[in-house]
């Protein structure tokens, strides 16, 4: 089985907030991390600036800052090059 490398990942986080803000289980999941992982990979993507951390009601919530919007736009568009 091939493993994903570190920024697949983070890519995969970015691209599953772009939609709206979602909880922290719910991305592990949909990102196929375990919880862990995610929270070590959520950390680097917080740390730069590229998603952003906040409590509702309670509830912690991940969303995705304009940066973050941008860099997954410019990934998406340079896998569109290079892909044959």
């Amino acid at each position: 089985m091939k493993r994903r490398s570190d920024l697949v990942i983070l890519m995969d986080i970015l691209g599953a907030v772009l939609d709206g803000p979602k909880l922290p289980t719910r991305l592990a999941q949909l990102c196929n991390l375990s919880y862990d992982n995610f929270v070590k990979f959520a950390g680097r993507l917080e740390s730069r600036g590229l998603v952003k951390r906040s409590l509702e009601q309670g509830h912690e919530l991940y969303s995705v800052t304009p940066d973050g919007i941008q860099t997954h736009r410019d990934y998406v568009k340079l896998i569109d090059r290079v892909r044959p």
